[in-house]
């Protein structure tokens, strides 16, 4: 599993807001992970896959509760990695309400 001690240079365009060559695997597990899955194409998915593993990132995902996860990827996880639906729903269901945009306000006269 976890040899490498940088990131494949192939990640770097994911990473442009940060200083790349200091991002750690390890160190920064959930920083990089949320951003692969967000916004990773095919290679960084299969790379994220086989450095963390299934296993890890399952553990990884659960006890984060989906947290910063959209809803679009936590349901495409919740498959690859097995998670029951019923946990993912109650994620869901748990997350407060966004506040934009604002909800129309109901005016009775």
């Amino acid at each position: 599993m976890a040899q490498e001690t940088r990131l494949p240079e192939f990640l770097r365009p994911l990473f442009w807001d940060v200083e790349f060559h200091a991002l750690s695997p390890e160190r920064y597990q959930s920083y990089i992970c949320l951003r692969i899955i967000e916004h990773g194409d095919l290679n960084a998915l299969r790379w994220m896959l086989r450095y963390y593993g299934k296993a890890r990132l399952r553990r990884w995902l659960i006890a984060r509760q989906g947290r910063s996860l959209s809803p679009r990827a936590l349901r495409f996880w919740q498959m690859m990695l097995g998670i029951p639906k019923r946990t993912v729903d109650q994620w869901l269901q748990s997350r407060p309400e966004p506040s934009w945009p604002p909800k129309e306000r109901s005016t009775s006269k």
